[in-house]
């Protein structure tokens, strides 16, 4: 009986600190954006179905992928290779931005710090965007299914409204910064990948 208590015991801890093992190291790492999924939530935070508009990538694809770099003095970049519209000369008087560039062979590239609140499966991120002006936003994302190769996060980032991310590791290592013809991109002001 003892021995099958200890062992009981024994998978437990082995149990409670596998479950536990993800810190902002887990991180680390180039990671593509497979799919980004936007949707509205009902009352009980439950997707609507019709509101759901998916937008899929190869993750290994950084011409025409979105991907997150972390490294591990918590700095990193988001590079966005998936623009397909980029609009530039913004005129405060008319409102209106003056050049339109479609389908740009070009990949942008945001720089963010992060940090991870393990207790409540949170990833901070502040980001600084450069385009079309100058600002900071801090995301708060919810990860989970974090797996060694894959996670997912959510982000609610308007009321009721949610992106849902899923990222696959591209390189264990930060990679170098690398454009082509662009996919079509989510245009979800106040979203982390969608805010352009």
């Amino acid at each position: 009986m003892k021995k099958l208590t200890l062992f009981v015991m024994a998978f437990a801890a082995l149990l409670f600190a596998s479950c536990n093992k993800t810190d902002y190291k887990s991180f680390v790492g180039t990671w593509g954006v497979e799919k980004i999924e936007y949707f509205n939530i009902d009352y009980y935070g439950h997707p609507i179905s019709s509101s759901i508009e998916s937008f899929n990538y190869n993750p290994n694809d950084p011409d025409n992928t979105i991907q997150l770099v972390f490294r591990e003095d918590k700095t990193g970049e988001m590079r966005d290779g998936a623009i397909d519209t980029l609009y530039l000369d913004y005129n405060e008087e008319t409102q209106v931005y003056e050049t339109v560039l479609y389908r740009p062979d070009t990949v942008l590239v945001y720089t963010f710090t992060y940090s991870y609140d393990k207790s409540e499966s949170a990833l901070y991120m502040n980001m600084k965007y450069t385009y079309p002006y100058v600002y900071s936003r801090t995301f708060m994302v919810k990860v989970s299914d974090v797996e060694d190769n894959s996670f997912v996060y959510e982000n609610e980032y308007n009321v009721n409204y949610v992106e849902k991310a899923y990222l696959k590791r591209v390189s264990n290592s930060p990679s170098k910064s690398s454009s082509r013809e662009a996919v079509k991109h989510p245009n979800h002001p106040g979203s982390f990948l969608g805010s352009r």
